[in-house]
């Protein structure tokens, strides 16, 4: 199920207590931080620092009452205890937030991504079929997809629930709820430059005693 009209998301957003503009918000700032990295950074340290800020946004935004901090797996993000849902962010390829393809993660992952998947084939998320089988008690969880664009230099990103892995990559989705499609006409926070320098040559006089 692909939900990608504005009047669709938002009320599903609202069953899974999360919403949208405190999503965009966690989305923008943590394209702002990836922003500051530069060519003399460790190679992959962008992607890096997305995913750890936007743990963050979505911790900033979100936990409380409803909302607590998860580390399972060493996967940071967020989770709902009362509705059973995880919400963690991962690089998506550049398919994130298109409806008319399926993205996957940038980076292969491992065993964490692949038991999460395991639970969502059993678990159950307000507004989807009731499994026949499987343990209600699981966390569910949701992934924030994001990509930047370095083209276009627009970010697009999707909220998602993984069904399918398989070497290292999701394969298939369940739900897939588009943030961002890269049409918006609102420009990411912008990026650095790949080195940086002096942005201006001054000229300063020296007077000679």
């Amino acid at each position: 199920m692909i939900r990608a009209d504005h009047f669709e998301i938002v009320p599903r957003l609202q069953e899974l207590e999360l919403d949208y503009e405190k999503l965009i918000e966690v989305i923008r700032y943590a394209d702002a931080e990836r922003a500051q990295c530069n060519a003399a950074d460790p190679r992959g340290f962008d992607l890096i620092t997305m995913n750890a800020r936007a743990a963050r946004g979505l911790r900033q935004q979100f936990c409380g009452e409803r909302w607590e901090f998860d580390e399972t797996d060493n996967q940071a993000g967020i989770r709902n205890p009362h509705i059973k849902v995880r919400v963690i962010q991962c690089n998506f390829d550049r398919n994130a937030g298109n409806r008319l393809a399926d993205p996957t993660n940038l980076t292969e992952k491992g065993a964490a991504s692949r038991a999460k998947v395991s639970c969502n084939q059993t678990a159950w998320i307000p507004g989807l079929p009731i499994p026949e089988e499987g343990d209600g008690g699981e966390y569910t969880t949701v992934v924030l997809g994001t990509f930047y664009d370095k083209d276009a230099q627009v970010v697009r990103a999707e909220l998602s629930q993984p069904k399918n892995f398989s070497s290292g990559r999701y394969t298939r989705f369940a739900e897939r709820i588009i943030l961002l499609n890269g049409l918006e006409g609102d420009p990411v926070s912008g990026s650095r430059p790949e080195r940086e320098g002096p942005t201006e040559i001054v000229d300063i006089p020296v007077a000679r005693k």
